[in-house]
């Protein structure tokens, strides 16, 4: 014979969780932020570096 219970407690692991953050794209945002600050302030070398650095991000999202 089976029971039917009168109500079923789901489990923690049941439950929708959030969805984890895009760490590639916060870096990229982040990435931007100081290029940005670095093209203010007239570091090339740093501008050319950080630009690679995205292109890394963009294609490491692919």
């Amino acid at each position: 014979m089976t029971h039917i219970a009168d109500r079923v407690v789901a489990d923690d692991t049941l439950t929708s969780a959030q969805a984890p953050p895009d760490r590639i794209a916060l870096a990229r945002v982040a990435v931007e932020e100081i290029l940005a600050a670095a093209h203010e302030a007239g570091d090339w070398h740093a501008v050319r570096t950080l630009h690679a650095v995205c292109a890394l991000l963009s294609a490491a999202r692919h």
